[in-house]
Parts: structure tokens; C-alpha cells; sequence
């Protein structure tokens, strides 16, 4: 199964974070009973301000809470996420990346500023 992560600006619920919670627990539930596997999931904010005030479903929003999500899932589960981001009054944006198509292409981003990719050091002659 592919490597995906999301992105995504909640609106900001002032009076708790319940709204927070069952938008990350349905999209979980969704990832799990389809067979995938959530790797990780960071708060990047609460409450921040938006870059610019952004509309969604004929309402204005100045502030949000950002989250992204890493997951394994296949193909198909992802486009039944993303619908159910589109539906979601209480998402303003999203983004969908695709990291690696299996564990080991992972590796090769992490470590690429290790190798050498074949080139050889040279001598240095004092």
C-alpha cells in the first residue's frame, strides 16, 4: 500500500475540541477498516490565524486548527477520503500527498543526502 499524508485546516471551535476529535477519529476509522495503518499523526496548531480569510461551504474563516496524518492505504480507501473531506463542514482545506509507493522508496528519501550516488571523492595532492 502506498505512503499518503494529509494536510488539513479544521475550523476552530472555541468552546472545546471535540470537533478536532471526530473529524481525526473518522478518518482513522476509515483508514483502519479498510485495512490501513495510521504511522502518525502531529499537531501543527490551534487556533492560528489563517494567511488569508478563506471560504468554505458560504462561510468566512480567519482561524483554524492544523493537523497532518501519515498512513498506509490503497488507492480506492483514498478517494472515499477525500469525499468525506468534501462533505465535512468542518474542514476548510486539505491536501492529499502520496510519499512512497512501498517501504524501502521511503528509505531512499530519507537517506538521500547520504549517498553518494556513484560518484567517487577525490584526492586532494598537497
Amino acid at each position: 500500500m502506498p505512503l499518503y499524508e494529509l494536510f488539513c485546516i479544521a475550523v476552530h471551535n472555541p468552546t472545546s475540541s471535540v470537533n478536532l476529535r471526530s473529524v481525526i477519529n473518522s478518518l482513522s476509522n476509515q483508514i483502519h477498516s479498510t485495512g490501513g495503518v495510521v504511522r502518525d499523526m502531529k499537531k501543527l496548531g490551534i487556533n492560528l490565524t489563517l494567511p488569508q480569510r478563506m471560504r468554505r461551504m458560504r462561510q468566512y474563516h480567519e482561524r483554524g486548527d492544523h493537523f497532518t496524518m501519515t498512513f498506509d492505504t490503497s488507492p480506492i480507501v483514498l478517494k472515499r477520503l477525500d469525499e468525506t473531506l468534501r462533505r465535512d463542514p468542518s474542514i476548510i482545506r486539505w491536501t492529499l500527498l502520496k510519499k512512497a509507493t512501498k517501504v524501502k522508496d521511503l528509505n531512499k528519501l530519507l537517506n538521500s543526502s547520504i549517498e553518494s550516488h556513484g560518484i567517487e571523492p577525490r584526492q586532494v595532492e598537497m
